[in-house]
């Protein structure tokens, strides 16, 4: 392969696989070649030089060479496919199918590319080229075989393309052709026929007919098929054939064949046959059938003939058969003598009647339900006889209970006996004469068991005016059983029969007092009645309203009782105890009796409350009862401690009380003596003293000193204590003689009112108050009618207290001593 755009280098290869060969026969290599000329030697340089530079020029050429070449590139811009003349042709036309491709390029050498072209996605044509941009699939003389779906792909290195697809359909099958090898023939004769459509291909399925009957289905993958066909009747025969095309997804099928007329020539082996004595004969009677075959002249062969009735070969033989019996009436019906030869057979067939000697024996029974020890008969006869071969006292008659005979010696045909159950079994009979045998019907006897004594039972609690069930049941006793509920021995709605073993005869029910469960029986019945015992079942009362005693007040510390009882339910009984403000009960007590207590063993304030019971049982029917409210009082000890804490409590309240008013009355006391000596009009400048029989300094008014009392007992109005009123006295209205001790003495004396010891008084007084305590005499009054007689002597101590306050006005002076003197010495003679 030669590369453009330069030249073989003489001195070195060209860049291709081949090897070039020398130089000069000279130039060989320096291991094996014998010592060179000198001259040689010194041009080995030059020479080796240019073969170098040849070598690298070539290496560059191949190189650039490679480069272009991969920088190339190749786009199939489109490829069409066209079929010619058209799309649908007739069988026979010449179709060609072309295939175009548009490639585009830039490498500038010829591209390889295939085309191949596809049918129904088969690929039917392929080919390369690198020259033609279109190729042409011819289809010479195309055929329905040729029908499809084509499209076609081109391929160039590293793209391809396919074609839209396009739809060919060739219309028009080959007529076929009908061989036979001859004309005619003998029946049974094997006939070889073939089917050919010669300018056909594909896949075929050929169909041989005799007449309109279809005989032989052939699939063959060429254009021509055989069959082998028998023809078993004589006559004429019309042949032909015709063939279908697989052509996906349907058939394509083509015209009829000439029709092909064969003649079939009969095969003369039909039998003859015979019967002796005749064909209707009584049983017992002796029957003879031949079946004889004459050899057919025209070919001797080996005949076989059999006699057969039904599905079932009596006899068979070589040309013919022969068959003899003592016939019954089951020999009765059609016998068919039948002769083969190869393929072919022929028959003839002839009806046998066999009339009875004797009807079969029936057996009957009466009566036709028999219960124990109830008698029974069994009859066993013939209905007709014939009269002609025997007589009726000719015909012998046996019973069998279970294969073994129950009648011995002579037997006039009827069994009688008394019903148990060791006599139950299958019965049959049988009748005899002239050694021939008649097996009748068979009676399956069983002795209906009377009903036992019925249970009356219940399925579940019964439940007090609640709706429960009622089983009457009989261990024993044949069905059908009537079952019938009784209520005090009256009916109680319906009957209810029992037919199968594993029924109930059940009855729904209710009472409304647990003594009606027995009042309850059951009557069955089959043949006889029997009546069960009175129903016993456990009867659920449902709890009435429960009845809560409890006492409303309960000391503390004693037991507290709660009783809980019912007059009415059936145990066990749960009774709940509830308190108000739970939801949930605080105590549930099972148990069977009537009642239940609930204790508290030492109550407490903690215990008041309301309470109330729930009572249930197994019915499922809670009642509830009224609320109780307790109320736990204090004890005795609590009360009577209370109590006396209350007494002593109101004994120092008195106490109290009386002390505060006793002391109270003699501070009055006290003050009226001491407003009783008072003058009536003091001036404010004056100061009284009062003083006891020892000449005790009582009280040191200053003039202006004037005390505001705040109405308490005993206190001015700034806190100090007084047990006696201090006024300005009035030195005009004293009197000498009112103010006396015992012994006559004046206990009020009178100070000259000196200025040194007034400002001296004033300015002490605001520092501390002189305190002084005074025992004041009250002598008894002169005049018993102006004052009460007072006995003894009353002591007062008096708190008295020197204070300064302001001066009272002068106006004011006498009307305030004389609203004290009421207040103090209202118990005193008002002094003169």
């Amino acid at each position: 392969m030669y590369y453009r755009g330069y030249r073989a280098c003489p001195l070195s290869s060209p860049p291709s696989s081949h090897v070039p060969p020398p130089l000069s026969p000279e130039l060989v290599s320096p291991v094996t070649s014998a010592p060179r000329p000198m001259w040689e030697n010194q041009l080995s340089p030059l020479r080796m030089g240019l073969q170098s530079l040849c070598l690298l020029l070539a290496t560059f050429l191949a190189t650039w060479q490679v480069t272009e070449t991969q920088a190339g590139f190749s786009v199939i811009e489109s490829v069409k496919l066209m079929i010619f003349p058209g799309n649908h042709v007739e069988s026979g036309t010449n179709v060609e199918l072309k295939c175009e491709a548009r490639i585009i390029s830039n490498t500038g050498i010829p591209l390889s590319r295939q085309y191949t072209f596809y049918r129904d996605s088969t690929v039917v044509y392929t080919k390369s080229t690198t020259t033609l941009s279109l190729l042409i699939y011819p289809i010479r003389q195309a055929r329905v075989a040729n029908s499809g779906t084509y499209k076609c792909k081109v391929e160039v290195p590293d793209r391809s393309m396919e074609s839209g697809p396009e739809p060919l359909v060739v219309t028009g099958l080959q007529t076929p052709m009908l061989y036979l090898n001859k004309s005619h023939y003998t029946e049974g004769e094997e006939v070889t026929a073939v089917c050919s459509a010669r300018k056909e291909f594909g896949s075929f399925y050929f169909y041989f007919y005799v007449g309109s009957i279809e005989v032989n289905k052939v699939p063959a993958s060429n254009h021509l098929a055989k069959a082998e066909l028998k023809f078993n009747t004589a006559g004429n025969k019309s042949l032909h054939c015709e063939y279908v095309i697989d052509l996906q997804p349907g058939l394509v099928r083509s015209n009829k064949s000439s029709v092909f007329q064969v003649q079939v020539q009969e095969l003369s082996i039909k039998a003859s046959m015979t019967i002796q004595p005749k064909t209707s004969v009584i049983e017992g009677d002796s029957v003879q059938i031949m079946c004889n075959v004459d050899a057919p002249r025209h070919k001797p062969s080996k005949i076989t003939v059999h006699l057969t009735k039904g599905l079932e070969v009596k006899s068979s033989g070589e040309s013919r058969a022969s068959y003899n019996k003592t016939v019954l009436t089951n020999d009765s019906g059609v016998y068919e003598c039948i002769s083969v030869m190869g393929n072919v057979q022929k028959s003839v067939n002839r009806s046998v009647t066999v009339s009875a000697l004797f009807s079969p024996p029936l057996l009957t029974m009466s009566p036709r339900e028999v219960f124990e020890n109830e008698f029974f008969s069994l009859t066993c006869s013939s209905a007709n006889i014939s009269t002609e071969r025997i007589h009726r006292n000719e015909l012998k008659y046996y019973i069998f209970k279970d294969g073994q005979i129950i009648t011995l010696g002579r037997f006039n045909g009827e069994y009688r006996n008394r019903a148990n159950t060791s006599l139950n079994g299958n019965y049959y009979c049988v009748a005899e004469a002239k050694r021939i045998r008649k097996t009748s019907n068979g009676i399956v006897f069983k002795a209906k068991v009377l009903v036992s004594k019925p249970l009356i039972t219940v399925f579940e609690a019964v439940i007090v005016a609640k709706p429960f069930q009622i089983r009457c049941h009989s261990e024993r006793g044949s069905l059908p059983i009537s079952y019938t509920l009784l209520n005090n021995k009256v009916a109680h709605r319906r009957t209810v029969t029992v037919r199968q073993p594993y029924d109930n005869a059940v009855f729904t029910v209710t009472i409304t007092r647990k003594e009606d469960i027995r009042n309850f029986t059951c009557k069955a019945e089959n043949n006889h009645s029997r009546e069960s015992e009175a129903l016993n079942a456990t009867v659920i009362e449902p709890v009435s309203i429960p009845n809560l005693i409890a006492l409303p007040d309960v000391l503390e510390g004693k037991q507290l009782d709660l009783i809980c009882n019912i007059k009415e339910g059936s145990p066990p009984i749960t009774f709940k105890w509830y308190r108000h403000g739970l939801d949930l009960p605080f105590l549930t007590k099972i148990t069977k009796d009537k009642f239940h207590t609930y204790e508290v063993k030492a109550a407490s304030s903690d215990d008041s409350g309301t309470y109330y019971c729930e009572v249930d049982n197994m019915a499922s029917k809670a009642r509830r009862s009224e609320a109780a409210t307790v109320e736990v009082k204090l004890a005795i000890w609590k009360k009577a401690l209370i109590g006396a804490f209350c007494v002593l409590l109101l004994v120092a309240c008195v106490v109290f009380l009386c002390y505060r008013y006793g002391a109270k009355k003699r501070g009055k006391r006290e003050n009226a003596a001491e407003l009783s000596v008072k003058p009536s009009s003091p001036k404010s400048d004056d100061s009284l003293t009062v003083s006891l029989a020892h000449d005790t300094e009582v009280f040191n008014a200053h003039k202006d000193a004037a005390p505001h009392f705040d109405g308490t007992e005993g206190r001015s109005a700034n806190g100090t204590r007084d047990s006696v009123a201090s006024l300005p006295a009035n030195n005009s209205n004293r009197s000498s003689d009112t103010g006396v001790d015992g012994e006559g003495r004046s206990v009020w004396s009178e100070r000259e009112s000196e200025s040194g010891t007034d400002d001296q008084s004033s300015e002490e007084a605001p520092k501390e108050p002189d305190v002084e305590y005074t025992e004041v005499v009250h002598p008894q009054p002169a005049d018993s009618a102006r004052a009460p007689v007072r006995k003894g002597t009353d002591t007062v101590y008096s708190e008295l207290q020197n204070s300064q306050g302001v001066a009272e006005h002068p106006e004011h002076a006498g009307e305030q001593g004389a609203v004290e003197y009421a207040q103090l010495n209202h118990d005193l003679p008002e002094p003169v």
